[in-house]
């Protein structure tokens, strides 16, 4: 009987053992399972930060490029570098096109930003094209450009775009109605009588006598002078206020030192004996809603608009005493009609161009639906 129960003793034993053995082995297995899920959760939840941090760095060096294209237009896309502190590298690139509308050239850019994480383990690239564009989109094609004809008074001097009306055709004046020049003392005349002081004696347009260079009554008159110009509609006219460098209520800043875009609000008063812009430094100045001013001996060099917004109904006018001279282009979307005293205007084809090349004129669109990630 002893020798049976030792039997079955060590037989429960063996069972005990062997039970114990599988017990710990799934455990071990468990284990070895719950480890793995849990390294591949960790390694997952890695590579989602990595591509996180890597991302971001991509879409910063992605910005800066914008920044620097908005300061320097004509960026050639050299490469540059940067990094953010403990959240990743970028190399950023680009490469342009130009595009040819109407009178003025615009680049596409096409950036393109690669972003690593701290460890270098996730890369991400993102690209976006950006518009570069100048403000003025058309240059006028006279001196004076009006919607709404001319019934000029005093004196009235204006010195002709040579090609204005094509290829050695002068213009001097365009409009879309009637140009009126039996009042006052009026004349146009060639940039070279100009030069001489000889306008008066060889005038091309004189009172009562309107030469083929005063184009008035044109069919082909653009409807909307602020679009034909700047490229935006006049109903939209917030949308080029918001590029202007300094939006004023007067005139009363305006100097020497003046420079860029200007739009002013109201009435613009410029005194006696100023200089606004130059030759090499010209400027846009659009006064809305208000009467420009033009004292004697004051000089404005680049482009004049006078803008009268479309829901406005008063009567708004230049006037220009002796000597005020504007050396570029004069632009009104409204009648002129009460322009007294001397009243000067010469086009100047270089200074108007720089108004479409300086970086200072340019502007900045980035393109919808261009943004890849990959």
């Amino acid at each position: 009987m002893k020798a049976k129960t030792t039997i079955l003793s060590t037989q429960r034993g063996a069972i005990v053992l062997t039970s114990v053995v599988l017990l710990l082995t799934m455990a071990a297995l468990v284990t070895l399972y719950t480890g793995q899920v849990k390294s591949f959760e960790n390694q997952i939840t890695l590579n989602e930060q990595n591509r996180l941090l890597a991302f971001n760095s991509a879409e910063a060096g992605l910005m800066k490029a914008l920044g620097v294209l908005s300061i320097e237009p004509y960026w050639d896309g050299a490469q540059f570098t940067g990094s953010l502190p403990g959240q990743g590298r970028f190399t950023t690139t680009g490469s342009w096109d130009e595009i040819l509308r109407e009178s003025a050239t615009q680049r596409l850019m096409t950036l393109e930003s690669v972003g690593q994480s701290p460890d270098r383990l996730s890369i991400v690239t993102v690209t976006e094209q950006a518009l570069i564009y100048p403000l003025v989109a058309n240059l006028p094609d006279a001196p004076l450009v009006v919607a709404g004809g001319i019934a000029a008074g005093g004196a009235f001097e204006v010195v002709a775009n040579p090609d204005g009306g094509g290829a050695g055709v002068p213009l001097s004046v365009w409009s879309d109605l009637d140009v009126d020049l039996l009042n006052g003392s009026t004349k146009t005349c060639s940039q070279q009588s100009f030069a001489e002081g000889n306008c008066s004696n060889s005038p091309y347009s004189q009172t009562g006598i309107q030469g083929p260079d005063i184009l008035d009554n044109d069919v082909n008159f653009p409807d909307d002078l602020l679009e034909y110009i700047f490229n935006v509609p006049a109903s939209q006219w917030t949308l080029l206020r918001n590029e202007a460098d300094e939006v004023l209520s007067t005139c009363t800043s305006l100097g020497a030192a003046t420079s860029g875009f200007i739009w002013v609000e109201g009435h613009c008063y410029i005194t006696a004996n100023t200089l606004i812009g130059n030759d090499t430094n010209p400027v846009i100045l659009i006064v809305a809603d208000g009467d420009l001013t033009i004292n004697s001996g004051s000089t404005i060099t680049g482009l004049v608009f006078s803008f009268r917004k479309p829901t406005t109904t008063s009567n708004y006018d230049i006037y220009m005493t002796g000597g005020a001279s504007v050396i570029g282009g004069v632009v009104s979307n409204h009648i002129l009609g009460h322009a007294y005293g001397y009243y000067h205007s010469t086009y100047h084809q270089d200074v108007l161009t720089r108004l479409q090349q300086y970086s200072s004129f340019q502007r900045l669109a980035r393109v919808p639906g261009s943004w890849r990630d990959y």
